[in-house]
């Protein structure tokens, strides 16, 4: 008998790599929101008000696997005063 451990990896390997890289990007950038937050000590209610957003839209965007829009990355950026992602040259 498969342990969890074993049967996570087996189910990892056969993820896409644009499904895996896409995922890695949705952790950065939660994680860049996180960190901006607490950079400017602001709650995640905070940055509901401040982008006039329901706390469980605000909440949907900072946990999980979110799919942004290039708006709501703008958005959050203009709010948080700082971008969330930057284009490599």
């Amino acid at each position: 008998m498969r342990n969890k451990q074993e049967w996570f990896n087996e189910k990892v390997k056969a993820v896409s790599k644009d499904v895996m890289t896409e995922m890695q990007l949705s952790a950065d950038i939660i994680t860049r929101i996180d960190i901006l937050l607490k950079k400017k000590n602001m709650t995640q209610r905070d940055l509901a008000r401040k982008l006039g957003k329901s706390d469980a839209v605000v909440s949907r965007w900072t946990t999980g696997f979110p799919n942004l829009t290039l708006r709501s990355i703008a958005e959050l950026s203009v709010a948080l005063g700082e971008p969330l992602v930057k284009v490599a040259e």
